[in-house]
């Protein structure tokens, strides 16, 4: 198969179709919590990651 190259245009739109597509199935997971316990390890760990963030966050603005 031909490789094809793309312009720096076409690479912008791509990179900015994958970023919503991934927003999209992120807020996906977040909403449905029995689709979150389904998920692989990695998107498990994200959601990790935040809902740790969120807590530290919360915990400097009560002290």
């Amino acid at each position: 198969m031909a490789r094809v190259e793309l312009t720096p245009e076409e690479n912008l739109r791509l990179l900015r179709e994958i970023e919503a597509n991934r927003a999209f199935v992120l807020l996906a997971y977040q909403s449905d919590p029995a689709l979150l316990k389904l998920a692989d390890p990695q998107i498990k760990r994200l959601f990790e990651n935040v809902h740790e963030a969120t807590r530290e966050a919360d915990d400097g603005l009560s002290a």
